[in-house]
């Protein structure tokens, strides 16, 4: 078993993220900026490689991101991320970095948190040379939007139907229930479920497009449903800080399956008829992508996508739909074909590069950036998880 994974994804569309993106979200593509340097033409070329975040929220706190490189080794006397109005007052993002060896290597500074009134702000990073002379860097707007609504409150559930049944899109009664959880009572069945990305605790991610480690705290079970968290708290995982912590469960080792139909009933997180975040109900092999990955349902650019990803193969599909209230994502594995159905009926199926490798099951809401526009905090609701073999 591979100890390093990475989780493919697709190229990325153009993500529509609105004054919803909220603390943390902060710039990952290196920012086409003119480099500030210091006055002496012979000194050292500082350059900005990224700044962020550009969007937050009104009233939720956040910290600020500073990625600086250097032509040669530097030491800046302060390094700090600063924020001005549109008065001109200073609104600065607390904390300052003393003493900063800047080198081609780069280096990334993290200021303290801080929250702002709705608008439109200036914000741009600035060091501070061993003379005491401050070198500002190309400056990029803030929003921060008014505080958004919060999700709905659950429409009351309707009664199940009895005994599990086959998938809904198939009532024949030919299909055989291997695997299944209704997530009753108030706890996760750890018989079934590993609670993190090969480890426990804080884990993950499970790819680097992901900007939000899992935390076990943030998966619970109440109201006859799985609950799957993202929160805008900060968190540490594989080294590196990140903006949010989401939530993550998988039966690696407890259950697996070749060929079948798997089928989810769920409640994705969403604002303004989009997804929100980067949820996914997926299963894959313990050798990826040589045994594949099958995404049932997946909240990219704020749409229901599904898709296969194998050695030589990505490709998928985005239904359009009503994204709100409870729905069923699932798909039929054959050999050498997918189906894939949303609310019963068929929307998409792959005869490409199809395998048969054993696969595991795995629900997660994350965030990241192939995700929709940020909520939080906001749960990925799981009604039931189904499993059949034909």
């Amino acid at each position: 078993m591979r100890t390093t994974r990475r989780h493919a994804r697709p190229k990325p569309r153009s993500l529509r993220i609105g004054i919803l993106v909220t603390a943390g979200a902060v710039a990952t593509a290196a920012l086409s900026l003119a480099t500030a340097a210091s006055g002496d033409p012979s000194g050292p070329r500082v350059t900005q490689l990224g700044l962020g975040p550009g969007h937050l929220t009104a009233g939720q706190r956040a910290s600020a991101r500073l990625e600086i490189t250097a032509d040669r080794c530097v030491t800046a006397d302060r390094v700090t991320v600063a924020v001005r109005d549109d008065a001109g007052r200073n609104l600065d993002f607390p904390g300052a970095e003393s003493g900063v060896r800047l080198c081609p290597s780069g280096h990334t500074f993290t200021s303290g948190a801080r929250e702002f009134p709705a608008g439109s702000y200036t914000m741009f990073g600035s060091w501070r040379d061993t003379d005491g002379v401050w070198h500002p860097l190309p400056s990029i707007t803030l929003n921060v939007g008014a505080t958004p609504k919060t999700e709905p409150t659950p429409e009351p559930e309707p009664a199940r139907e009895p005994g599990g049944g086959g998938p809904s899109w198939d009532s024949s009664g030919a299909w055989k229930l291997r695997f299944s959880d209704e997530f009753e009572g108030d706890s996760l069945d750890t018989s079934k479920w590993n609670t993190g990305w090969f480890g426990t605790g804080v884990t993950g991610p499970v790819n680097s497009a992901e900007d939000a480690c899992y935390d076990a705290r943030n998966v619970g079970v109440s109201g006859g449903a799985l609950h799957l968290r993202l929160t805008g708290e900060d968190a540490s995982c594989k080294g590196k800080a990140r903006r949010h912590t989401g939530a993550h469960v998988n039966t690696m080792g407890t259950f697996s399956y070749s060929y079948g139909a798997v089928e989810y009933r769920a409640r994705v997180p969403s604002t303004d008829g989009e997804v929100a975040n980067w949820p996914a109900l997926w299963d894959t092999g313990e050798f990826w992508p040589r045994d594949g990955e099958t995404d049932t349902m997946e909240g990219l650019s704020g749409e229901v996508c599904s898709y296969w990803h194998a050695t030589d193969t990505d490709r998928g599909h985005c239904p359009s739909g009503d994204l709100t209230g409870w729905h069923t994502f699932g798909h039929r594995w054959e050999p050498g074909k997918i189906t894939w159905f949303y609310d019963g009926k068929p929307v998409h199926t792959q005869t490409s590069g199809v395998v048969g490798s054993p696969h595991y099951l795995v629900m997660q809401n994350t965030q990241g950036s192939f995700g929709g526009p940020t909520l939080v905090p906001a749960d990925l609701q799981v009604d039931r998880v189904r499993v059949w073999t034909g």
